[in-house]
């Protein structure tokens, strides 16, 4: 009897496990279907934020381009619910981009206006880095100019920002504030943070006197990615005048910078750097005699036709390749072919050839 009550105890127990196991995988199962729903609930939420707020975005433009348009039964901002928001701030902010002529006027007149001026001063006094931003944007878009002191402080109070210090500048030159423009350039904790494509761009929209910035700017600049973006403006606009400020950047101790300087010389056929140029022929760099090969034929072809034909044999692609873009520049066609067959190099006389079909195929001369 003692055996049969052992296996009965052994049983109880067993069986008391197995309902406990299966009582705490109800539990589990039920919070797992709890926390399911409780995300779905989140999720189901943030979807009608986001839907609402998508609505409210459109509602707001749709009222702003009304007002934009003559005789629209929207007079003014004010007039638009919500727009002195984050989202409205938002909607303004890409809506100026769109607009040019009378829209674009009345749009910065009502934005820089009290009404709404008064919320954009709120913004600059606040902690939002983004509605600061957004603010900041504003102003160079519109060109707003009652708030250009605004922009420079906010370069300043996020002066390890790079993303405010892009569009700070980028505010600035749209605005054409030259001074400022200027005592931030020659700042060096804030001119540093931006690489030179960057600089490319704020200085492409610059509203003001470009070549007097240029002139400003390109020996007193603290940082040397300004001084080369000045040297990339000048050639690229043909400020002559300013040759001479940018020979000296042909003894920079930096191979970019001296390529720069020797490229915007040759777009501006400056006598002064001429000779050094031509000694940077045979240059270690292929990158430099490339850019040789190219600032000879700004220079005359007929007068650098030996110095083109040297750098046509370069052992470099691209040196060939720039020599002999240059040298289509020559008038006698026949002549030319002549004088690169009389190299003895297959490589010269391959790139050459290559260079003639590359002409008449984007002239549409090729059948």
């Amino acid at each position: 009897m003692n055996w049969l009550q052992s296996i009965a105890d052994g049983l109880i127990v067993i069986l008391a496990g197995a309902m406990l196991l299966c009582g705490l995988l109800l539990l589990f199962l039920h919070l797992t279907s709890a926390v399911s729903n409780l995300r779905i609930q989140k999720m189901r939420g943030k979807l009608l934020c986001l839907l609402a707020g998508e609505a409210d975005v459109s509602r707001m433009k749709s009222s702003l381009y009304e007002m934009l348009r003559p005789g629209g039964e929207v007079e003014r901002l004010s007039d638009i619910r919500g727009i002195r928001s984050l989202r409205g701030l938002r909607v303004i902010a890409e809506t100026a981009d769109e607009l040019t002529g009378e829209a674009w006027e009345k749009l910065s007149s009502e934005a820089g206006g009290e009404w709404y001026g008064a919320y954009l001063r709120r913004k600059f006094g606040g902690s939002s880095f983004e509605a600061i931003l957004l603010a900041v944007r504003l102003v160079g878009s519109l060109r707003i100019r009652r708030f250009t002191q605004s922009v420079v402080e906010q370069i300043y109070f996020y002066r390890t920002a790079a993303q405010m210090q892009h569009i700070g500048m980028l505010s600035l030159c749209m605005l054409g504030a030259e001074r400022e423009v200027v005592a931030l350039c020659r700042d060096q904790s804030v001119a540093s943070l931006m690489s030179f494509r960057t600089l490319e761009e704020v200085f492409s929209v610059y509203s003001g006197d470009r070549k007097k910035l240029c002139r400003k700017l390109i020996t007193t600049a603290a940082d040397l990615y300004i001084r080369r973006t000045c040297i990339k403006a000048i050639g690229e606009n043909q400020y002559a005048e300013l040759g001479e400020l940018v020979v000296p950047f042909l003894k920079s101790s930096q191979l970019n910078t001296r390529i720069d300087a020797v490229r915007a010389l040759g777009q501006l056929r400056e006598r002064e750097g001429y000779e050094q140029i031509c000694a940077f022929s045979g240059d270690i760099r292929w990158e430099m005699r490339a850019v040789v090969a190219t600032a000879l034929g700004e220079y005359g072809v007929r007068e650098n036709l030996e110095a083109l034909l040297r750098l046509l044999c370069d052992r470099e692609w691209w040196v060939r390749y720039r020599a002999a873009q240059a040298l289509l520049r020559y008038s006698d066609r026949a002549e030319l072919m002549t004088r690169v067959e009389g190299t003895a190099d297959r490589f010269a006389l391959e790139i050459m050839r290559f260079a003639v079909d590359q002409e008449a195929l984007l002239k549409g001369e090729v059948a």
